[in-house]
């Protein structure tokens, strides 16, 4: 169902780091931007929607408050709010908030600055018009309001419901879905002024990696290896898969089509496709090793699911697979 194509060299290599792959595409300038964890620093690339052209660069995380030399980056995303574009870093200790090609910094938000005490974060969605949600290692989400344009982005409210480390969040429009290190799941709605639990999942006690959101459906990857999808009303599991033989560091869904990619240590990708019912399904469509590699990352590059791209812990490339 895929074949592999050429892949894209980064200046350094990704670190072992879920969720260590985030791709914006830009059809105005017919441009796909990819960005992965290196340590301390960002490998953005930027390359044409034919592949003529690829460009790029790093960022070296630097905190304005920090005392304690270079923090660890724990994930990068895009943010796509309907007033406004943003890259987020999230460290050891802060939240950094980028306009969208890492030129300049517009917001640095400090979490931690002591040896003793630690709280990264990790987590980040956007939710409502100009809602920034991010997660803590204290389970707590913070919730920015980003206005359309400078850098006058203030907290809003902090929202604690979680009982260990936040280690996803995912949303669609108002809906935002929260996961943990003991793989609780939580649904929240969003009212353009606070968040409101409305459902809890409870977890089994293994690490709830990666979410993904559509149309309804949560789908969550496990540190056990498995792959669960649920009605995000009501909570219901409507399926669980064991899908790979390590732990899912990633997990996305296409979202005109609902096809689903999972990816693992176990060095596989696999692709699957999901029945949005009131009791949801998945069907498996198609696997594939990525030889000596140890996934951290992997994403859907359009929304038909018809290019993905995965990256490998300590391997300088993006691997492409484009379906046939």
């Amino acid at each position: 169902m895929y074949r592999q194509d050429v892949p894209i060299t980064m200046k350094g290599t990704a670190s072992s780091l879920c969720n260590n792959l985030s791709v914006h595409a830009v059809p105005d300038k017919r441009q796909i931007n990819y960005a992965v964890v290196h340590k301390s620093l960002v490998n953005l690339i930027s390359a044409t929607t034919d592949g003529s052209s690829v460009v790029g660069r790093q960022i070296l995380c630097k905190e304005p408050a920090a005392t304690q030399g270079v923090p660890f980056v724990m994930q990068v995303k895009w943010v796509i709010l309907p007033t406004r574009s943003l890259l987020v870093l999230t460290t050891g200790r802060g939240i950094q908030i980028f306009e969208p090609d890492g030129a300049a910094m517009v917001y640095f938000h400090s979490l931690s600055d002591s040896l003793d005490k630690s709280n990264y974060a990790k987590g980040v969605a956007g939710v409502g018009e100009k809602t920034l949600c991010v997660g803590t290692e204290t389970g707590a989400i913070l919730m920015f309001d980003v206005p359309a344009k400078g850098n006058n982005i203030t907290l809003l409210d902090t929202v604690c419901k979680h009982q260990a480390p936040v280690s996803d969040l995912t949303s669609e429009k108002d809906v935002l879905a929260s996961a943990d290190d003991l793989g609780t799941i939580i649904m929240w709605t969003f009212n353009g002024i606070k968040l409101s639990p409305v459902t809890s999942i409870r977890g089994t006690g293994w690490p709830c990696n990666s979410l993904a959101l559509w149309k309804s459906v949560v789908i969550a990857g496990f540190a056990s290896g498995h792959l669960r999808v649920y009605n995000a009303n009501s909570g219901i599991c409507g399926a669980e898969v064991l899908a790979h033989a390590r732990t899912i560091n990633a997990v996305d869904v296409s979202r005109d089509n609902g096809m689903v990619l999972s990816v693992s240590d176990d060095t596989f990708f696999r692709v699957w496709h999901l029945k949005a019912l009131n009791v949801p399904q998945i069907e498996f469509c198609h696997g594939e090793t990525v030889k000596n590699s140890q996934l951290v990352g992997g994403r859907f590059v359009d929304g038909q699911g018809r290019a993905l791209c995965v990256t490998g812990y300590d391997s300088s490339e993006i691997t492409f697979f484009v379906r046939v």
